[in-house]
């Protein structure tokens, strides 16, 4: 072997080690590279939750609503605040498919709001202006909300009287309107007019802006016990006690469910709540109505009220916070109707269980999921159907706010679901015992 041949191979071992040594060097830096990211995104997740459970504890000034914000640069907003007015709203539209029976001619699903298959609607437009009251202060003190709505939504909340001779997919409403008064002296509050029922999860106004304290932790879709186990709105005079910051007492009548400007049987009923709050992260409210509801229903061909059974609905909600991204919750309705005309056998009773579960998985993402056990006892009388049944549903959804940091674009929410519907009797679509469906809204408050 030549003296050239042996430097050769020695200069090639001589690149082999050092080719080693880098490669050995690249792995060990890939691999920290990797270990780093991984610390780093893992803290920076950690940061973010921290960031969100210390903002949780602390509030901070929330920017102002799209609306008031453009006002405020037109020199508009200023006289309104400057008298405690609040002018805003919300715009949602909607998605619904039903797997099992995409037609719209298969029949129906017993959905309520989400009826028009495979179509997008303009669920609603809202625009409210509101002078909000706060009895703790124990001073006179006058205030008021005004509601007007607008889309599909308004054809299945109509009040009897009020704006119920409509036709047609997208129909406009006056939801809410009230007068407020507080007294000097006392922490009470007397509120006069039509206002959204009291009791349940899904009232309609905090499925948009109160549900578990936070909007994206709601569903698109409604609960039977929403849909039928609920009045929708109720006028009538409602007294207000804050007896302390864990105890609130209301009570008041009404014309009856869903009667506003024409009662059915021209009775007033009873109309009562409780409100406890033992801590901020827990909260029970028990809602009771007694009086003659027959009929429930809104338009000019009702038939003729009946004064003589009245019915008991009582309503329970207990939330609490579990941690500072988990939350559940437990509903309960019951309705007693001793007689309703035209039925036989008696007394009819429907109602039901609802659970639900909401975790916060950071600023963008809230994950949500609601079961459900709705028994009609009435021949099918509460859900509109042929035959008493029980419904079992479970929903599974994600609420997702793109831009949760942006000032304007953070008011931007996205809630796609999946359900699952089973009645014990086959009363779904072409006969069926089961539906599958997805829906997905988009909704903006402003």
């Amino acid at each position: 072997m030549s003296r050239r041949s042996g430097l050769g191979s020695s200069i090639i071992r001589d690149l082999r080690r050092r080719a080693d040594t880098e490669g050995r060097r690249v792995r060990r830096s890939v691999k920290k590279t990797i270990i780093t990211s991984g610390v780093m995104l893992c803290t920076t997740l950690a940061f973010a939750s921290d960031k969100q459970v210390s903002a949780d504890a602390t509030p901070t000034p929330s920017p102002p609503a799209p609306l008031m914000y453009l006002l405020d640069q037109a020199g508009i907003a200023k006289p309104l605040k400057d008298l405690g007015i609040n002018l805003y709203g919300h715009i949602e539209s909607g998605y619904f498919y039903d797997f099992s029976a995409p037609h719209n001619e298969d029949g129906p699903t017993f959905m309520g709001y989400n009826k028009f298959k495979n179509s997008f609607i303009l669920d609603n437009i809202s625009l409210n202006l509101e002078r909000a009251v706060d009895p703790t202060k124990k001073q006179f003190d006058v205030g008021f909300r005004v509601e007007g709505l607008y889309g599909a939504d308004a054809a299945f909340i109509h009040s009897n009287g009020m704006f119920d001779d409509q036709t047609g997919r997208n129909q406009w409403d006056l939801l809410q309107a009230w007068v407020d008064v507080t007294l000097p002296g006392i922490p009470m509050r007397v509120r006069a007019g039509k206002w959204i029922e009291l009791a349940g999860f899904e009232n309609y106004s905090a499925n948009i802006y109160n549900a578990f304290g936070d909007p994206a932790r709601a569903f698109y879709s409604h609960s039977y016990s929403f849909l039928y186990a609920e009045p929708g709105t109720q006028s009538g005079v409602l007294f207000t006690y804050v007896y302390s910051p864990k105890w609130t007492f209301e009570a008041g009548f009404t014309r009856g469910w869903n009667q506003s400007t024409r009662d059915a049987n021209n009775t007033l009923d009873f109309l009562g709540r409780i409100i406890w709050a033992p801590s901020d992260k827990t909260a029970v409210t028990f809602v009771m109505t007694e009086g003659p509801e027959f009929p429930i229903g809104v338009g000019p061909n009702l038939p003729p009220g009946d004064n003589s059974h009245w019915w008991t609905y009582l309503d329970l909600a207990i939330t609490q916070k579990i941690t500072d991204q988990f939350s559940a919750g437990v509903g309960i309705d019951f309705v007693n109707a001793p007689e309703i005309p035209g039925l036989s056998g008696g007394a009819k009773r429907w109602g039901a269980v609802d659970a639900y579960l909401s975790y916060a998985v950071d600023p963008h993402c809230t994950l949500n999921t609601r079961l459900e056990w709705y028994r009609d006892a009435a021949n099918g009388f509460s859900y509109g159907g042929p035959v008493s049944a029980n419904f079992y549903s479970a929903s599974f959804g994600i609420a997702i706010k793109p831009f949760p940091e942006n000032a304007f674009l953070s008011h931007l929410l996205f809630r796609p679901e999946i359900r699952y519907d089973h009645s014990s009797k086959a009363v779904f679509d072409n006969g069926d015992k089961e539906q599958v469906m997805f829906s997905a809204d988009a909704f903006f408050t402003f």
